[in-house]
């Protein structure tokens, strides 16, 4: 390890690839690109400048985003603009997300395709409890604002155009911060399938399909959480024929979006962003809604959401930044919706101040502004400081009138990336930094948030300084899917530089998979007296983190409705001089907590068990979970369960298979293994590991039938366990399976 506490080699190929993308950044520059996104085949457009922004990974990707009626274009695309450093990037090892264009769609078959079973998100959408205003942060915030978010879900990995759901990368961005978004969607673009490595490698352009699904393991998070997580829909794009999409049959269904259907239904996520942005005739945007009312009709829990871009009735290219008479029509009517919401472009603050006008177009057409007008903001630009204040249209006290779109909000950590800051844990404990500031305000406190200071400077500069921005907590009312026990928080984020197993280390390797990321804390964090509490990448109880605690206050956990039928047990996990009681408010008596001391019942590996009872409550409703905290140390788990089934386990796993995949790129010694299994009903996750000499060596967890293990030493083991874990954590006993050498 270098000093700094990467391997030699990657530090190597880290800066290879910074040196690289820098120089191919500067002679971006000193061409001054086209008028128009390099990674878009169509005409150049008039009025359109390139903003060259974040995108790096390996591949250095150059991503822009929805264009602005001013003149500044944000182009809806993503495939690479600059080659590939060797053996950082290209196709992923795998199963990896790709690109579709009608051909790629029309011809995908689950049966045949080779990696479709390890993309599933096979988790429903959590129903949302009803907002209680007396446990919220900000009691006089109206719940009616939504907020919906298209981000890099690959921020600082070294796989762009085709996308890794399952790697080894501790750098790679997950969000933690689900309770307050409604939607989200993945902002990029990806190669189809049948272009080669060597071309995807070469990072030449005018392969990327139309459209993308999202990354599984987002979808699988956002759905814990009770979020809609949406693929992506952008045109123009590469090469493809956009009449190839429309084509109708005589019954008047759309063989397109029948496969739309299916890929929606058998990958388990909600819909599509919209990003239809080059003018077209008027009989093909009347086929295209057309289509989409058709989606609607077959499957009318298909979210659509549609940009402010290309009017419905025209098909011309016409950037409104507000709701109006033009763009109105596309939502539909009450009785016959076609688009679920509109993603306003960004200037309205100019043309529509106070969302006034919006906010009469949509009432006067029988909706409700904030479900079907979500304002943007482009963030990937303007950052902590965007030209955009949605501050003026909503807040503590404040009438909701429209809803909040954000553009790229985690461009903080795609920047961070490129300039080879979020390698090491100290850099991520940074950028988790921001992050929480992001969500909660400059006081990384929810119920603190808003500006500290009015920014003196024009936005889309000063663009880190976290004073000025309010926290989207200042905005919308955290939501929960906490609807009933048990609970089992481990402060997993879906990434880490280690992985641990009851406080012991079983993996040394660093790894990223968003799907197995904890229901999120509803608050991060909400406290009350003299307590700090931070993120910690450098030890866990179980995963790759916990909290850093010191002094003493109230946390506030999660925000909950419901009911303790039968005794039911508080389990803590702690180290160091920590000492923890558990508060519960009740919805009969909001401002009240009832406290219940906590007793240390055993220590395992350094991790002290605290324990409480917490009595049957029948009639009663819990509306918040929270625990008074004095001391120093850290917080590993929170559990809460009914006692009688605490100590229940899972049934071990049935019909384990495992396959040699080959050796893995740029390797002569590490293979890619990959083992499919059964469902057991009771499990709601599965871990898989290596039987070593050393002891069992975690290589990763899922929450479907498969799993591709990557880069794993033969020599170490050829006998691998399947381990089922259900809902509170206990595990079953493991399931063996020896791969013939």
């Amino acid at each position: 390890m270098s000093a700094d506490g990467r391997p030699p080699r990657m530090k190597a190929l880290l800066l290879k690839m910074l040196k690289r993308y820098s120089r191919a950044q500067t002679l971006n520059e000193e061409r001054d690109l086209p008028m128009n996104n390099p990674r878009i085949e169509g005409p150049v457009l008039s009025r359109r400048t390139l903003i060259r922004v974040a995108g790096l990974s390996a591949l250095g990707a150059a991503i822009a985003g929805p264009m602005l009626s001013n003149g500044t274009a944000f182009a809806a695309d993503a495939e690479p603009a600059a080659l590939p450093v060797p053996g950082m990037g290209g196709i992923p090892d795998g199963p990896s997300t790709w690109g579709w264009n009608a051909p790629e769609l029309l011809d995908f078959d689950p049966a045949t395709s080779p990696w479709a079973r390890h993309l599933r998100c096979l988790i429903p959408r959590a129903p949302r409890i009803d907002h209680f205003a007396p446990t919220q942060a900000h009691p006089d915030l109206s719940p009616a604002t939504q907020l919906s978010t298209l981000t890099f879900d690959d921020a600082g990995s070294l796989y762009r155009a085709r996308n890794q759901a399952i790697g080894l990368e501790p750098y790679v961005y997950t969000q933690r911060y689900w309770s307050y978004i409604d939607v989200w969607g993945p902002w990029h673009g990806q190669f189809i399938p049948s272009i080669p490595e060597d071309v995807v490698a070469s990072g030449r352009k005018g392969f990327g399909g139309v459209m993308d699904i999202p990354n599984p393991g987002w979808v699988e998070a956002a759905h814990k959480n009770g979020a809609r997580a949406i693929g992506g829909w952008f045109w123009p794009r590469g090469t493809a024929n956009f009449d190839d999409f429309l084509v109708q049959r005589e019954d008047g269904s759309f063989p397109v979006a029948d496969k739309m259907i299916e890929i929606k239904q058998y990958f388990g996520f909600d819909g599509f962003f919209i990003n239809q942005e080059a003018t077209i005739t008027k009989a093909q945007v009347d086929k295209l809604f057309a289509m989409f009312r058709y989606i609607k009709q077959q499957d009318s829990d298909f979210y659509l959401q549609y940009y402010d871009a290309v009017i419905w009735n025209t098909g011309r290219l016409s950037y409104q930044n507000t709701l109006n008479a033009t763009n109105v029509g596309a939502l539909g009517t009450p009785g016959d919706r076609v688009i679920d919401s509109i993603f306003v472009n960004y200037a309205w603050p100019a043309v529509d101040r106070g969302a006034v006008k919006g906010t009469a177009t949509a009432r006067a057409a029988g909706l409700e502004p904030t479900d079907v007008a979500f304002y943007g903001i482009e963030m990937q630009k303007g950052g902590f400081n965007p030209i955009e204040d949605f501050g003026t249209l909503a807040g503590p006290g404040k009438d909701p009138t429209v809803s909040v779109a954000l553009f790229v909000e985690d461009n903080y950590w795609q920047t961070a990336a490129e300039g080879g800051k979020v390698f090491t844990v100290d850099e991520r404990r940074s950028y988790r930094d921001y992050e929480r500031k992001m969500w909660s305000g400059p006081k990384g406190n929810p119920a603190e948030s808003g500006r500290l200071e009015q920014s003196t400077k024009p936005g889309r500069t000063d663009i880190m300084n976290t004073r000025v921005w309010d926290g989207i907590a200042h905005w919308i009312v955290e939501r929960s899917a906490f609807s009933a026990l048990p609970i089992d928080y481990n402060v997993n984020i879906g990434v880490g530089s280690q992985f641990r197993l009851a406080g012991a280390q079983v993996s040394d390797r660093g790894w990223d998979n968003q799907g197995i990321a904890d229901r999120a804390l509803t608050w991060q964090y909400w406290t009350e007296g003299d307590l700090a509490v931070d993120l910690d990448e450098t030890d866990a109880w179980e995963g790759g983190h916990s909290l850093a605690v010191s002094g003493s206050g109230i946390l506030h956990c999660f925000k909950t409705d419901l009911t303790i039928r039968r005794a039911a047990r508080a389990r803590v996990r702690v180290q160091g001089d920590v000492r923890v009681e558990v508060g519960l408010t009740l919805r009969s008596a909001p401002d009240r907590i009832v406290w219940r001391p906590m007793e240390r019942v055993e220590t395992t590996a350094g991790w002290a068990a605290l324990d409480a009872t917490l009595p049957a409550l029948p009639g009663e409703r819990i509306a918040r979970i929270s625990l008074r905290v004095a001391g120093s140390g850290r917080i590993g788990g929170i559990q809460i369960a009914e006692r009688a089934t605490t100590d229940l386990r899972p049934a071990a796993v049935s019909g384990l298979t495992v396959s040699d995949e080959g050796l893995a790129k740029h390797e002569t010694v590490l293979r890619n293994v990959s083992f499919t299994w059964n469902l057991e009903k009771s499990a709601s996750a599965y871990d898989v590991l290596q039987a070593t000499d050393a002891g069992d060596r975690w290589l990763g967890r899922v929450q479907r039938d498969a799993f591709y293990a990557l880069s794993i030493d033969l020599e170490q083991g050829r006998t691998f366990r399947v381990v089922s874990i259900d809902a509170i954590g206990n595990r079953s006993s493991a399931t063996a399976v020896t791969l013939a050498g």
